[in-house]
């Protein structure tokens, strides 16, 4: 792995190994920890890349939208379609929950292998129909 940046008593290093890092006097709980946060940020770059995958920003926003309309009927003039969106959004927040929970899980252990999708949470069918809607 190779550490992007790091900055330990006032002098910044650049690109360079744990081991260059340790060589030239950097302690190792500053390695450790420079470590544990690239693999976190990589963690939570994987995580946004998912979940635009399933669904783009421009997407999501078009979900927003009409739960927002939706949402403004009471209950009894929605149609069933429209209850359906609602439910359903209301399963796609829950999806992107856990998937932001799992960076959490995925950063606490570096044996876990986080490209791996069954590392991820199983995207809900209703998701999936959702976002075939917009």
């Amino acid at each position: 792995m190779i550490i992007q940046h790091i900055v330990h008593d006032g002098r910044g290093y650049t690109a360079m190994t744990p081991q260059k890092l340790l060589a030239v006097g950097v302690p190792q709980a500053v390695i450790d920890s420079a470590v544990s946060d690239a693999r976190r940020n990589d963690i939570k770059a994987e995580c946004k890349r998912r979940i635009y995958a399933v669904a783009s920003p421009e997407t999501q926003m078009n979900m927003a939208t009409s739960a927002a309309l939706v949402s403004a009927k009471t209950a009894t003039n929605r149609s069933t379609g429209e209850a359906d969106i609602l439910t359903n959004v209301g399963i796609a927040v829950g999806w992107v929950d856990a998937m932001k929970t799992a960076i959490v899980t995925l950063a606490a252990d570096d044996e876990i292998d986080f490209k791996a999708d069954a590392s991820w949470p199983a995207l809900p069918d209703e998701v999936t129909a959702l976002v075939d809607l917009f």
